[in-house]
């Protein structure tokens, strides 16, 4: 059976250029894994471990949506899948090594005996859930740690760059590292990290009663999982010049840009800025040459796709609609570098800083966004940054802000959407 690929297309915000001058172009590269049937395809097997923080500061209700959660995850899984779960605080307890998820009631009933208490041995605790997935690795499966935790790593190994690098390496190997961190007490510069290098997601919980709706998400994107190991390259034409890729993805060793997990069902957008020279009239110029290699789930060896982007440059282009996608996409990307911006403020401590720059992102979207203001995605992004906005007039919700911010600069950096 011949590989699907994913479709690549490419947007301005005019369909045609002007010509007779320079300028920069915003190109919206969107990249779209095809759908998966999951009707006639056998989904891809999990091999997970949930590696639980269970320190004193877990009491109460995020020790009870944890184990809800964790218990949720058991449900949703099927026999031929394979769990463990690690507990941590001060010491480290495997509630049941990688089995078959065949007995759910026992598996749930260890679960629901987690309780609170001690201090925090995340790194061990990770380790060990990845020893877990190793004794069972599944070579066309998704080996993954979901580690759930609201507190600091304080007990063994606490360096941040270690334990980053050690993510990438176990990533290398084959298993991937998605982080939940809860509340607003959690290190996001060791979570996120951990997650970005991990080839997985980084989630934050707020309130203890989402816990259960992100276990949802992160479960079904990894049965949607097209495509891991994703690498980005950009070529442009003689004469054209790449001045930035507004997503701000880590570069590869090889010096390709590092692109998340691909999802069935969930587009990719990635914005590009290119400086072009003046054009004749009817002209058209091939701008941008794109390779992108991916591993299919499911698939020992890469694979790559490739595309190429031409325009046509007009006298004129006022007969031309506006691409509302293109100018969302560049927006909500702006906005992603000034919660970035926001965060090294507070981290100097310069609150009202920080404030102002998140203003200034508000007022920004509300004018690039108003002709399209009521749509469902500009709405929720605007609502977001007035969140924060108000989170840091509040010197209480100093923490909590930092991750409000720090989140959802992720989350618009990664380009997808729904």
């Amino acid at each position: 059976m011949t590989q699907q690929h994913p479709k690549i297309e490419f947007f301005t915000t005019h369909e045609k250029l002007l010509a007779g001058r320079e300028q920069t172009v915003d190109v919206l590269i969107r990249i779209t894994p095809p759908d998966l049937d999951l009707e006639n395809t056998r989904r891809t097997p999990l091999n997970l471990s949930i590696v639980l923080d269970r320190s004193g500061s877990m009491a109460g209700d995020k020790m009870v949506r944890a184990r809800e959660a964790a218990m949720y995850c058991v449900d949703q899984m099927l026999p031929t899948d394979r769990l463990s779960v690690v507990a941590f605080d001060d010491r480290i307890d495997t509630l049941f090594p990688s089995e078959p998820v065949a007995n759910k009631k026992s598996m749930k009933d260890l679960i629901s005996r987690i309780d609170a208490r001690g201090s925090t041995a995340l790194h061990e605790a990770w380790v060990r859930g990845g020893l877990t997935i190793s004794d069972h690795l599944l070579e066309r499966g998704i080996n993954r740690v979901l580690l759930i935790t609201d507190g600091q790593a304080n007990v063994g190994v606490t360096s941040t760059d270690e334990i980053v690098t050690q993510s990438l390496e176990l990533f290398q190997r084959g298993m991937s590292t998605s982080t939940i961190g809860i509340g607003a007490d959690f290190n996001e510069d060791l979570l996120l990290p951990m997650a970005q290098s991990g080839g997985g997601n980084a989630w934050h919980v707020v309130e203890a009663e989402d816990m259960q709706r992100i276990f949802q998400v992160e479960l079904d994107g990894l049965v949607a999982q097209f495509a891991h190991t994703v690498s980005l390259s950009l070529i442009p034409s003689d004469g054209i010049r790449i001045a930035d890729v507004l997503n701000d993805f880590e570069l590869t060793e090889t010096g390709r840009y590092r692109l998340p997990n691909l999802q069935a069902g969930s587009a990719l957008d990635i914005v590009v800025q290119l400086k072009v020279g003046s054009q004749a009239v009817d002209s058209t110029l091939r701008l941008l040459d794109l390779r992108m290699g991916f591993t299919p789930q499911g698939e020992k060896s890469a694979d790559v796709v490739k595309s190429a982007f031409s325009v046509e440059f007009v006298a004129s282009n006022d007969d031309q609609a506006v691409n509302h996608e293109v100018v969302k996409a560049v927006q909500f990307l702006m906005n992603a570098r000034a919660r970035r911006e926001a965060m090294d403020k507070i981290d100097r401590g310069d609150y009202a800083g920080a404030r102002v720059v998140i203003g200034q992102s508000i007022a920004a979207t509300q004018v690039a966004c108003a002709p399209f203001a009521s749509m469902e995605a500009v709405m929720e992004e605007c609502a977001a940054l007035e969140e924060v906005a108000k989170s840091l007039d509040d010197r209480n919700q100093d923490r909590m802000s930092r991750k409000k911010l720090a989140y959802g600069a992720y989350s618009r950096r990664t380009g997808r959407i729904s």
